[in-house]
């Protein structure tokens, strides 16, 4: 069967289609065909899965120009496994006879999309606005991309701009595919009873076709102390790369000295660290031991993410036995690299926060991979607050007036767990402080360089819609003067990482006001149209800062004609909702 490239087993597959008019010549019958083989070998090209391998991208044999090929197309793609279908037509053709009757195959819910260029001489945008037409008419969502390629030739290829289009939309309906049927481990309860954090069993299957195994901290916490779980050789081998690799000479357990003497070791230069006494080294181990527990636990369920109750039973309820915390362990999860070398992110969310979850895996999945930053929402600071802390350090700002944190402010992005090692340049671990977190243990910490970009956010869910929405804007670190860093560090929790963070488009009053819960996130390589196109097939509303302008060229998608013809994104997802 003709896949671009080698067939993968277990990978989801997109399948593609080109329909035409069965009265056209030969000559654009080679011409529309060849189009429909060079997007799948784009797809293949550029599509990656969070483990770095391609998806299998599927095109018919034939072109689809009536009933008996439709009905041959569909049977192939369904032998092939298809999971969601891009329509690529260059030519007019009669909706009803060839793509219709080929999805009509499928479930009504199966992905779909069509693709093409706007070309006069056989013209596929007529034959693309009627049939993603005829779908919204019968309730379909069919998002479409209209670009522009050569209009003569046997091998015209979309342009650049083209292709980023319709790799955005791809890398959306394969987020979706690839989500359907895969489990996330939620271990134990809400933590702290932050119903920002609810498990939403059903929401999650609903909506990002994701299954839940959910787990008691007692099994964990036994295999802990029996020192099960994992292998004694490999602990061996992590803790070594922790202490005399990634973290050499800068494991700190005077946290609470650090705290008090405001020591600048995040900035600063030549603090020797403590010697590791023999009971900080079992703390340590613990932690450690407990990143490899969850890991081989979540390989034997097949989960591509996971969720962790630090607080309160696990390692700050005295009623128990407080165990050491897991902050480690959920660094190791989030970051692109651990003792074995190279490996494939696993979002993992603290305090089990399953909303900042979805979130994550979403982000990680439409990236490509890319590791996914888990932030408390700490503190934002407005531009006069900012120069009020700097006239109290004796600091000349004039120099950083055009710096986008001296114009729209800045969030701290804090939080003990889940900072992925690959938002900073410097590592620290950090003894956690006792009277939070009696169990102990070691949390990551360090301080974000400036210049990385991505889009912030997370999704909150409502029970008065049954929706899920978005909440996020692109945004990228800012780096700070060393004495007004180490002070807003200082000023929430010194020993956990920290991200100074912009938003592009919104000033940080308005931000402070506009984040759903107490957990953001961020991710790298994701285009905002690409979310939004998931966020049409998984039927998540999008928020729109106030002010904002409703479409912005390159950034926004195009409205969908089903959401156009039914009274705006918002009431065609509402309607939509009621269908599901």
């Amino acid at each position: 069967m003709p896949y671009a490239g080698k067939k993968k087993p277990g990978a989801p597959t997109l399948g593609v289609f080109v329909p035409c008019d069965p009265r056209i010549d030969e000559e654009s019958r080679r011409r529309a065909f060849n189009i429909g083989q060079m997007t799948a070998a784009l797809l293949a090209k550029r599509l990656r899965l969070p483990d770095g391998g391609a998806p299998n991208v599927f095109t018919c044999s034939r072109l689809v120009d009536g009933e008996r090929a439709a009905d041959a197309g569909a049977r192939e793609m369904k032998e092939a496994g298809v999971g969601g279908i891009i329509i690529v037509p260059d030519t007019w053709f009669f909706p009803g006879k060839t793509a219709m009757a080929l999805t009509a195959h499928f479930s009504p819910s199966l992905p779909i999309a069509c693709v093409g260029g706007n070309n006069a001489p056989k013209p596929g945008v007529v034959g693309i606005d009627a049939l993603v037409g005829a779908y919204a008419q019968t309730g379909r969502l069919c998002p479409m991309v209209i670009g522009s390629m050569p209009e003569t030739g046997l091998k015209p290829e979309f342009d650049a701009r083209t292709k980023e289009e319709v790799v955005d939309l791809a890398y959306a309906m394969l987020t979706r595919v690839a989500l359907q049927g895969k489990r996330f481990l939620a271990v134990d309860t809400d933590s702290m009873q932050m119903e920002t954090a609810l498990n939403h069993v059903h929401a999650a299957r609903r909506f990002f076709g994701l299954e839940s195994t959910r787990e008691s901290m007692k099994l964990f916490a036994d295999m802990l102390r029996k020192h099960g779980g994992y292998r004694a050789a490999e602990l061996k081998a992590l803790r070594e790369w922790v202490v005399d690799v990634k973290f050499k000479d800068r494991i700190f357990t005077n946290s609470e000295d650090i705290k008090k003497l405001g020591l600048a070791i995040l900035t600063g230069k030549g603090v020797k660290a403590p010697p590791l006494s023999a009971a900080d080294m079992q703390k340590l181990d613990e932690g450690l031991a407990l990143y490899l527990i969850i890991r081989n636990y979540m390989r034997d369920v097949n989960a591509v993410g996971g969720g962790w109750t630090s607080q309160l039973a696990w390692g700050s309820d005295r009623r128990g036995i407080p165990l050491a915390t897991a902050d480690i362990a959920e660094s190791l999860f989030n970051s692109t690299e651990d003792h074995t070398g190279k490996k494939t992110v696993v979002p993992f969310a603290t305090e089990n926060d399953i909303q900042a979850l979805l979130t994550m895996i979403a982000y990680c999945y439409l990236s490509g991979g890319k590791p996914t930053l888990f932030m408390d929402f700490r503190k934002v600071y407005e531009p006069w607050e900012i120069e009020k802390n700097a006239k109290a350090l004796g600091l000349d700002l004039r120099i950083f007036k055009a710096e986008p944190w001296m114009e729209r402010g800045f969030i701290d992005g804090d939080n003990s767990g889940s900072g992925s090692l690959d938002y900073g340049e410097k590592w620290f671990l950090f003894k956690a402080v006792e009277y939070y977190f009696p169990g102990l243990g070691f949390s990551v910490s360090y301080l974000s360089p400036k210049g990385i970009k991505g889009v912030a956010g997370r999704i909150a869910y409502s029970d008065l819609g049954g929706l899920f929405t978005m909440v996020q804007d692109e945004a990228q670190s800012v780096e700070l003067p060393a004495p007004l860093a180490e002070r807003v560090c200082h000023a929430s929790d010194y020993t956990w990482p920290h991200t100074f963070l912009t938003f592009d488009h919104v000033p940080a009053s308005q931000a402070k006001m506009g984040m759903p819960a107490n957990h953001f996130h961020m991710v790298t390589g994701l285009p905002r149209r690409r979310w939004q196109h998931f966020s049409d097939y998984a039927n998540i509303l999008n928020y729109r800062w106030e002010n904002a302008p409703e479409y912005i060229e390159g950034l926004d998608r195009p409205l969908p004609m089903l959401y156009r013809i039914n009274g705006g994104e918002a009431a065609a997802k509402m309607m939509l909702a009621g269908r599901r």
